[in-house]
């Protein structure tokens, strides 16, 4: 069973008084409270381009009163103090949905929102109903994970920032893959998502698509806190439990700590899936306005590997007929086979990070701010093979291993076990010195960042009955070749460092009406991918530099009326791991081949319009990106004519669109209504190189193709209602056609996903202060079809090359299947 709630908010006295008056009244302040901490804990993030999401009164220090409609635009950088007196159930779209006032685009959703869904809930689920986002998953539990695509990019183009902090940057795969790892959904105060844009000073390399922003709430300046415990399908439990501290003394210190577990087993195949986090976040506020926010958190998560089916098996599966290949690997080992043994596939990931952002403010003109930051991420991730004696090799030499120890290398076969042990450390510092005068503000800063991954996957003995692994890190387990050395399948080091400045400007007129901003970033990077194994190319470095460019403009026309314009330069680094070259463990083969790419880099443009009225709120924005040395990893070929994996400049893509947001503050005092939709049109403007079958080369003619993953069509509709302490929250998203396959010879088919959130809140009872029942629901129809791209191919079937050469396929695309009809319960209260 689960919990939800958030901590007592200050109440006046006289408000205070008014609640005590009746027992009905106790149950109308206590439904009050809840709704009010929710909307407070929002309103009190720093994130950019905030603005109360309710009827409020805006209180500047040091200023006169004044409405939230007249705000004027405001520096992301230069966040101001704001005191807020928001109304219960006032956020428009019931949260989906926030005010916002940065010239780009940024889609939101709050606290408001947040708090309805389910508590396992990842951050992508969370954001599944904004306009520019293609979201896939298939985890109920919130705990394996999923994948994103925007605006025509996939995710490895979006770049992630949980508190300021930038996640993964450079790794091997998306930091949205893996995004779940990082923050509980209770201690989440705003999503936010720029689709396109990024601010000057973000510590991002990866951004071509946009960012993503994750920001937790603060601590409570009373001491409380909140419990939860949720139950539902698949055995799927979840504990929560939150303490803050108040403010220590009269220090200006506040704190807080969560604890969360996760348990469920797996809505299809065997297994079940573990995931442990702490969050704990600190702050202190000097009566001058500076602050000191310290933030750090851990996870433990373990979980199984499942097949991904292509498309053919999960339409047979679908019509309950038997695939080619089973969905899910098997429930009981085949000593033959090891690698169709669900066991094997097992995936631990440890993940720890830390942040400490201090703020200092100089004098009435000048504030640095300093943001140092460290992640460490281990994972192992499960694997087996069968392999024989006398076919085993290093790199790309053959090597004598006797597998089955009998002091011999014969012909023998041996299962083995392949776990591939990853450790990624990333470091950095941000220090930006900002002014700001009547009319003009700006930012000019430095940042520097360092990261290293490294991957080794050591050839391990295992139980040639049971399938049964040992430790990954029992060295005493791995084989070892003729010279002593340990056998590897991978080894292999990756690292870069970065040194960026950016400054940026800001000029007001029209009594701040009116906006004018001005940008420049310049990156450099070195890259080193280096393998340990014989035969590759041991050490290979690469340097490049990115300018990024950007200007911004907006007016306030009425204070109800926004127009903007944004254009600016973005790209995506390239990974250190694409330097390196990889190869078979049974063949010697080359499977990847390093390769010295450029960075991906954008040109983009967007026109926005906003409308904040008494009860509607409307966003629009329209797009342009040219997108030139597109980053993919495709089928290429060897001087032996033999095809391997390499990541190249793929050419350019043009991406054009439009995304719309309509919600609405309460109509009739219940009905919140939100709806999103995008219109997406994305070419392909170059031809894609590839391996023909007689070795020649030759390319695919993808000119004018649909990028992968990338629908025509989204739309999301929603409502929220309340009804005294009663709440509900549906959701209804539509994603169209979209392919997988690069030559457009494949793709799946339209689908919808939906959600149901159903609440009571109940009148306090003793200690706590809002308890809270809610039921939350996925899946409503039951359907069961593909949910999402998981892995794309170039060409899904056999064709002929622009030179007339025959090009064999490039491997069937898989899926994320639906998941099932899925039901959880939560109990939850403030204390």
């Amino acid at each position: 069973m689960p919990f939800h709630v958030l901590f007592r908010p200050n109440a006046t006295k006289s408000t205070l008084a008014r609640a005590l008056r009746s027992r009905k009244s106790c149950l109308v302040m206590a439904t009050v409270l809840g709704g009010l901490g929710a909307m407070e804990t929002a309103s009190a993030q720093q994130a950019p381009s905030v603005t109360p999401t309710s009827h409020a009164r805006v209180v500047k220090k040091g200023a006169a009163t004044t409405d939230t409609s007249a705000k004027a635009t405001q520096s992301p950088d230069h966040p101001e103090s704001i005191s807020v007196t928001a109304q219960r159930n006032s956020a428009p779209g019931g949260g989906m949905m926030r005010r916002e006032t940065a010239a780009h685009a940024v889609q939101t959703v709050t606290q408001d929102y947040i708090a309805m869904q389910s508590p396992t809930s990842a951050p992508l689920d969370l954001i599944r109903n904004l306009p520019s986002v293609n979201v896939s998953s298939s985890d109920p539990s919130g705990i394996d994970g999923g994948a994103i695509s925007s605006r025509g990019l996939n995710d490895n183009d979006i770049g992630v920032l949980i508190n300021g902090m930038p996640i993964s940057n450079g790794s091997t795969s998306s930091a949205t893959g893996f995004i779940q790892n990082y923050v509980d959904s209770n201690n989440i105060a705003a999503e936010s998502m720029s689709p396109g844009s990024t601010s000057v000073g973000a510590p991002l390399n990866s951004a071509a698509a946009g960012s993503l922003e994750v920001t937790t709430r603060a601590p409570s300046e009373k001491f409380g806190g909140m419990i939860s415990g949720s139950y539902g399908t698949f055995d799927t439990s979840r504990e929560f439990l939150r303490v803050d501290s108040g403010e220590i003394g009269h220090s200006g210190v506040t704190s807080y700590i969560s604890l969360s577990h996760t348990r469920a087993e797996a809505w299809r195949g065997s297994g079940i899936s573990d995931r442990k986090h702490l969050d704990y976040r600190l702050q202190k506020k000097f009566n001058d306005g500076s602050t000191i926010d310290f933030f750090l958190g851990y996870n433990h998560s373990h979980n199984f590997q499942n097949r991904f089916p292509t498309m053919a098996n999960l339409e047979a599966d679908m019509n309950g007929t038997k695939p080619s290949i089973p969905l899910n690997y098997d429930a009981d080992p085949i000593p033959s086979s090891p690698q169709s043994y669900y066991g094997v596939h097992g995936n631990d990931k440890d993940t720890f990070y830390t942040s400490l952002p201090v703020k200092l403010r100089l004098n009435h003109q000048l504030s640095l701010s300093i943001v140092p930051y460290y992640e460490r991420s281990a994972f192992t991730l499960n694997t087996a093979a069968r392999l024989q004696e006398g076919h085993t090799y290093s790199g790309s030499e053959p090597v004598a291993v006797d597998l089955n120890g009998d002091g011999a290398v014969t012909s023998a076969y041996q299962d083995v076990s392949e776990p591939a042990i990853s450790l990624n450390q990333q470091g950095g510092v941000v220090s930006t010195l900002h002014w700001h005068l009547k009319n003009n503000e700006g930012q000019i800063g430095y940042w520097y960042e360092q990261s290293s991954y490294s991957l080794k996957t050591p050839v391990q003995k295992m139980n040639q009955v049971t399938s049964g692994q040992y430790a990954d890190n029992d060295t005493s387990t791995y084989y070892h070749l003729a010279d002593g050395s340990i056998y590897y399948a991978t080894n292999y080091l990756g690292t870069y460092r970065s040194h960026t400045g950016f400054v940026e400007d800001t000029q007001y007129f029209l009594n701040h009406k009116m906006s004018v901003t001005a940008g420049f970033k310049i990156f450099t990077e070195e890259l080193t991918g280096q393998s340990y194994l014989p035969g590759s190319n041991s050490r290979m470095t690469s340097n490049f530099v990115s300018p990024m460019p950007r200007f911004s403009w907006s007016w306030n026309l009425t204070p109800h009326h926004q127009i903007y314009v944004n254009a600016e330069g973005d790209f995506r680094a390239p990974s250190p791991e694409g330097l390196v070259t990889r190869y078979s463990l049974t063949s010697g083969a080359m499977t990847t081949s390093g390769a010295n790419v450029k960075p991906q880099y954008s040109i983009k443009e967007e026109l926005g319009y906003r409308y904040s009225g008494k009860f509607l709120i409307a966003d629009v924005s329209l797009y342009n990106f040219n997108i030139t040395n597109r980053l993919l990893t495709l089928n290429t070929y060897t001087s032996n004519n033999d095809a391997v994996s390499e990541t190249v400049n793929a050419g350019g893509e043009t991406i054009r669109g439009v995304d719309v947001m309509l919600s609405t503050r309460p109509l009739l005092h219940r009905f919140r209504p939100y709806v999103s939709f995008e219109y997406l049109h994305a070419t392909m403007d170059n031809n894609l190189p590839a391996a023909a079958e007689n070795g020649q080369m030759d390319y695919l003619r993808t000119k004018g193709n649909t990028p992968v993953m990338t629908p025509k069509v989204m739309f999301s509709i929603g409502t929220t209602y309340n009804e005294g302490p009663f709440f509900m929250n549906f959701s209804l998203h539509y994603t169209g056609r979209q392919y997988s396959s690069f030559m457009n010879d494949e793709y799946m088919s339209h689908y919808y996903t939906d959600t149901l959130s159903l609440g009571y809140h109940f009148p306090k009872i003793w200690r706590a202060q809002s308890p809270t029942f809610q039921l939350n629901f996925t899946n409503l129809t039951g359907t069961y079809k593909a949910a999402g791209v998981y892995s794309f191919s170039t060409n899904a079937h056999p064709t002929y090359g622009l030179n007339g050469n025959r090009i064999a396929s490039g491997g069937s695309p898989l899926y994320y299947p639906m998941a099932n009809f899925s039901m959880i319960g939560t109990v939850s209260t403030s204390f």
